[in-house]
């Protein structure tokens, strides 16, 4: 039996470029699951479709059907093409790892291909902000009254366990008055 010679270990990336990576590969799923959701939902008239994909949030309560199906419209037709978004992400993750594999390692490459995404993140959710405003801008006083009121009603609604609508004031052990 021959004895082979010990081999060095491998050098561990800093914790810096494991964040990074978490938080890429964070967004990159995020983006994913937007563009996923929207395409797989995007040819049933009874789902609610790319808007809720779109990250509106408490605007998305506060559409009406009508408005959640125009919307949906406008991004199938008119938005970012979710191919070539998702191909981009394909793209840019075989970029991160090639960033992260790299000797010596280019912190500015792994910068490069972080900054597109943000970019690419940036650009949905401007389409998104823009195809809000321009509803809103063409609702009548009495209906953007009314989606006014179902915005309020859906940032104030209970949530979690407990259903409680704001976080409760705990009061530190010892001083109930």
């Amino acid at each position: 039996m021959t004895d082979l010679p010990p081999s060095a270990p491998q050098p561990r990336s800093p914790v810096w470029m494991r964040v990074v990576l978490a938080l890429s590969l964070t967004l990159n799923l995020a983006v994913l699951g937007i563009v996923g959701g929207a395409a797989l939902r995007s040819h049933d008239e009874h789902r609610p479709g790319p808007v809720r994909d779109l990250g509106f949030g408490p605007f998305n309560g506060a559409l009406s059907p009508e408005d959640r199906k125009e919307l949906r419209r406008a991004f199938m037709d008119d938005g970012p093409d979710i191919r070539s978004a998702r191909r981009a992400m394909r793209q840019d993750f075989a970029a991160i790892l090639e960033a992260l594999r790299a000797e010596p390692f280019d912190p500015a490459a792994l910068q490069q291909v972080l900054d597109r995404q943000n970019a690419r993140g940036a650009e949905m959710l401007a389409y998104g902000q823009k195809l809000i405003f321009e509803r809103v801008a063409a609702m009548d006083p009495e209906a953007r009254r009314a989606f006014a009121d179902r915005l309020e009603q859906s940032l104030t609604r209970k949530r979690g366990p407990d259903k409680r609508e704001h976080p409760r004031e705990e009061t530190p052990r010892g001083q109930d008055d």
